[in-house]
């Protein structure tokens, strides 16, 4: 059974919602099912309509009228945009898709920071851009009012929106800026910090394999299935995304709670990497001229040749043989092929043959076929990734007992990564859930109900604070700053948690307090300014790597007189950085959560 800390926010339904690269979508569960039934509740995923088919999830796609409203989202979003059946005015649209990204790759994310359309101008200034923040608190609008409204038509009219505590999806490799981000943009979509949840990723998914043990499939070692195992018995998590590849190590600590034993790691090697490379090899056989101009002037013949590769890339296998002579084939739509010819003068079949592709790419009329040799190397930038950062993990000591490989996420479904990793790791047993791409988002349902099932995590980070202290014999002469006649030290990094530092999980887990005293006398407010650095213990905040990445904002007691020492302690073992400041002189107590910097700081 689960531990004893569950339910403890006192909500009617737990509501998911997994916000990814590629695809999105949500979920809930309702308490009495939970509680009915914890290991294996009835989670409720809401279909997507996609052509003729349905899904659990819907292309992560949105589009924007003139006034910067949300018009439609996933498929629908996609026929709007590349088939516009409704002659909009595109040219005052806003479209946007695989924008997630972002939030990992902005160095300097605020909620200021601006998201340019993704089918780009090439001149920049006719780019039209939306607030970042904006377009992410759009799309979780829509998923909140999309399964509120899904609820009440199930006949569930009993519960209001304070019943329900939601959950948001984030990888485990985002720092705490991009996780407070969205925070920022769940607070733009009408809910409540009290009602807010992040669940990572890599968690969500072990929670779920480890629960439920329906449908699992296993490679290798086949007694190696995560919910079998015992108490000390350690596996990775490999959450291979449509992004962001996430790998987390975690080990089993009781019947239902595990704990991280090293800090998450992964990077950019996710799916949309394939497409990637499939769109550079494109650029090589039509050229950047040609490509543009279908982009212009038939976007849905654009759009329709990425994804028929997009249904190719999950399916294929080297050594297939559902293709004729080892080749995968492509329908290539007629207006690739004219607006080619119209511009280059040269046929398109003939040209192939007299480049670089000769014999391993060939055209004939709507067909466009390339030899599997050739559309395997689409995935080697991402493979390549992912093993050297699992051959970097399993060469640690301290994880030499780790036997087992979990792999989830969208693009886990691709048998040309589960058939590398079984060549590179035969000693490791794999195992795949059913629905890989599913697992994170009822995860996320379960850790919404029970997050004790975390014990402790690895900090990713060394955090700090920038303060001043007395000017010492070696400080940088630039470092001097005089306060009140008396020579001072700015910049220092006070450290409050280390690189690797095991974090134990819970509201009470705050670390060591560190005491500070306002620069100034008359200061009526204090900005704790946060910052984070992959170096165990950096002196200044201005050292190379260390970036400012938020602060923590307190008011003084006016009546405060005497000392003015204040001690701060954090708690960062949870999916946000909480902080405690007691005012020695006067006893009283603030809590406080850390936020974005604005692009004014």
């Amino acid at each position: 059974m689960p531990n004893d800390k569950r339910v403890d926010h006192g909500k009617l339904i737990v509501a998911a919602i997994d916000f990814g690269t590629t695809y999105s979508g949500y979920a809930y569960c309702k308490h009495a099912d939970y509680t009915r039934n914890p290991v294996n509740p009835s989670i409720q995923c809401n279909p997507w309509i996609g052509g003729e088919s349905l899904t659990s999830k819907a292309p992560t796609c949105v589009l924007f009228d003139t006034e910067e409203k949300l018009h439609s989202f996933g498929h629908e979003a996609i026929k709007n945009y590349y088939d516009n059946p409704d002659k909009l005015q595109l040219n005052k649209y806003f479209y946007f898709e695989y924008f997630k990204m972002m939030l990992y790759e902005q160095e300097d994310l605020t909620t200021e920071t601006y998201l340019e359309e993704s089918i780009k101008e090439d001149d920049v200034k006719k780019r039209k851009k939306m607030k970042a923040v904006d377009v992410f608190g759009a799309v979780i609008g829509y998923f909140r009012d999309q399964l509120l409204g899904a609820i009440k038509n199930s006949g569930e009219n009993w519960f209001t929106e304070k019943d329900v505590m939601w959950v948001i999806t984030v990888p485990a490799i985002w720092d705490l800026r991009a996780k407070q981000f969205m925070r920022e943009c769940a607070k733009k979509a009408k809910i409540a910090h009290d009602q807010i949840m992040l669940a990572l990723e890599p968690e969500a998914a072990s929670i779920h394999c480890r629960r439920v043990p329906v449908g699992v499939q296993t490679e290798g070692d086949g007694r190696k299935i995560i919910a079998a195992m015992a108490p000390g018995a350690q596996f990775i998590v490999l959450d291979q995304g449509g992004g962001t590849t996430d790998i987390a190590v975690h080990e089993v600590t009781g019947e239902n709670t595990l704990k991280e034993v090293h800090q998450a790691c992964g990077g950019h090697w996710g799916g949309i990497t394939v497409n990637k490379q499939f769109y550079k090899f494109l650029e090589k056989i039509f050229g950047k001229d040609v490509i543009n101009s279908i982009k212009e002037t038939n976007p849905s013949a654009f759009y329709s040749l990425l994804r028929n590769f997009e249904n190719k890339k999950t399916s294929f296998k080297k050594e297939d043989e559902g293709e004729p002579e080892g080749q995968v084939t492509l329908r290539l739509p007629i207006d690739w092929t004219d607006t080619f010819e119209a511009i280059t003068s040269v046929s398109l079949a003939e040209d192939v043959e007299k480049t670089i592709f000769h014999g391993r790419v060939k055209v004939n009329k709507d067909k466009f076929r390339i030899k599997n040799d050739l559309f395997r190397t689409f995935y080697d930038y991402s493979l390549e990734n992912v093993i050297r950062e699992l051959e970097k993990l399993l060469a640690k000591k301290e994880l030499q007992n780790v036997q087992t490989l979990l792999v989830v996420g969208g693009h886990s479904a691709s048998t040309v990564l589960t058939e590398a990793l079984k060549t590179k790791f035969p000693k490791i047993g794999m195992v795949i859930p059913k629905d890989p791409g599913l697992a994170v988002l009822k995860g996320a349902v379960l850790f919404g109900f029970d997050p004790g099932t975390i014990t402790s995590r690895v900090a990713r980070f060394t955090y700090g604070i920038g303060t001043t202290r007395a000017f010492e014999k070696g400080d940088p002469e630039s470092k001097k700053i005089i306060v009140d006649g008396v020579e001072k030290c700015k910049d220092v990094f006070d450290k409050h948690i280390e690189i690797g530092q095991i974090l134990e999980v819970g509201e009470d887990k705050y670390l060591q307090e560190h005491e500070y005293v306002p620069l100034y006398k008359d200061q009526n407010s204090v900005d704790f300014i946060f910052y984070d650095t992959l170096n165990k213990s950096p002196k200044y905040v201005t050292d190379d790597g260390c970036r400012r990445i938020g602060s923590l904002h307190f008011k003084l007691t006016e009546q405060m007189t005497g000392k003015r020492t204040m001690a701060l302690k954090i708690n960062n073992s949870g999916t946000e950085l909480v902080s405690l400041v007691t005012e020695i002189a006067t006893k009283k107590q603030s809590k406080g959560y850390f936020r974005l910097p604005s692009d004014s700081n």
